[in-house]
């Protein structure tokens, strides 16, 4: 969100209170215990965490925790403890505002939006997207897409590079331009796969290098049809140890080489 929409949200929601309320309108976590209120509005939490505990606050919401995490990351339960106090002085209504985007925020917004099978996702996030799209032309969007699209290709973390891909396509979804956001997702689908290979498959077991040899057979065909040519480099470097040695050698003189000296002569 820009600055000045930022400000347009907190000013219409302090003169919306204040013709409702006379009482304090801003509380700290530990000032606000013990009190209740049909909407609560929770400002910066995840990005105030420390810079220390930013990927532990990650892993721990991503469910990839190891076993003597509480020992190496104590002071992750004490902020664990004042969201728990935050979330439940709410009634009706809670609202996360984050000014700035966060390696625990967009972890934590990722899992409360994720919608899983037998349940709904536990909310939305599609409010602040819809002040900030008042504010940009079709063409502004076109450039936001394209820059976060970039960045994410720059980018060496694989969760990165997901938030910001996610925020390329919803970008390019607001103007008329498909092919944008048909190559951002394409984009999109091959950074899953290979946050996907990096923990649930097993390059022994035959039956997972076989699927994975498919699957990413066919994301770099996609990659190649939409001039993707960096991610199809990072699919063969991702997928590499689940391959033998003859498709490894046939991959790289067949296809990766011509790709790489492609690269090279741009």
């Amino acid at each position: 969100m820009s600055a000045c929409c930022f400000q347009l949200l907190i000013n219409l929601i302090n003169y919306y209170v204040s013709l409702t309320f006379s009482s304090q309108l801003v509380y700290g976590v530990r000032e606000a215990k013990g009190l209740e209120f049909k909407t609560v509005i929770i400002l910066d939490f995840f990005r105030e965490i420390p810079s220390s505990l930013q990927k532990p606050w990650r892993e721990l919401v991503l469910g990839r925790a190891t076993q003597d995490f509480e020992h190496s990351y104590p002071l992750v339960a004490t902020f664990l403890k004042l969201l728990y106090t935050g979330v439940t002085r709410c009634i009706e209504k809670l609202f996360f505002v984050e000014t700035k985007s966060s390696t625990a925020g967009d972890a934590s917004m990722r899992w409360l939006t994720k919608q899983v099978s037998g349940r709904a996702s536990y909310a939305t996030r599609n409010s602040i997207n819809d002040v900030e799209a008042m504010s940009m032309t079709s063409d502004e969007f076109v450039s936001e897409g394209i820059n976060n699209a970039e960045l994410a290709q720059a980018a060496m973390d694989l969760d990165q590079s997901q938030m910001l891909l996610e925020r390329s396509i919803w970008c390019f979804e607001q103007t008329d331009i498909i092919e944008l956001a048909a190559k951002a997702r394409i984009h999109y689908s091959s950074v899953l796969f290979r946050l996907e290979i990096q923990v649930t498959y097993d390059e022994k077991n035959s039956n997972d290098v076989a699927v994975i040899e498919m699957r990413a057979a066919q994301l770099m065909e996609s990659l190649t049809k939409e001039g993707l040519f960096f991610e199809v480099l990072n699919i063969f470097s991702s997928v590499t140890a689940f391959l033998s040695e003859y498709a490894k050698e046939e991959l790289e003189k067949r296809f990766i080489r011509k790709i790489q000296l492609a690269g090279r002569e741009e």
